[in-house]
């Protein structure tokens, strides 16, 4: 039950916070992997990531495909937010309970700490 709900719970973050197409390219970043692997086989999949993503914007001879990789380029969507508005007040919804009023007395503190911080600036006593 928890891991369905989790795995449900990921799927709505996901789906919201990111772009599904994006998600959707992600076939295309293993294809363009298996190219970069047939030219050079010394190639690992972090060398590949790092190249892609974290060497800025390198303009070679297969630019076009890397813009082709999934989170590589930024795409402005349109975003539509829905409120909900019950027809009901929310009062009626939640259950009514009874509450007991229990009264406490006032806290004391014995330790002044005014008072306290100023002693140990006080000169030496004879």
């Amino acid at each position: 039950m928890r891991q369905s709900s989790a795995i449900i719970l990921l799927l709505v973050y996901l789906s919201v916070n990111t772009e599904l197409q994006e998600i959707a390219r992600i076939p295309v970043l293993f294809e363009h992997f298996a190219e970069h692997r047939q030219r050079n086989t010394e190639v690992s999949f972090i060398d590949f990531i790092v190249l892609h993503y974290f060497s800025g914007d390198i303009r070679d001879s297969d630019y076009q495909r890397d813009q082709q990789l999934p989170f590589k380029s930024m795409h402005c969507e349109g975003v539509t937010n829905f409120i909900a508005i019950p027809a009901e007040p929310v009062e009626a919804l939640l259950p009514k309970t009874c509450c007991t009023l229990v009264e406490a007395g006032m806290y004391v503190s014995q330790f002044n700490s005014s008072l306290f911080q100023f002693t140990i600036w006080q000169p030496p006593r004879a």
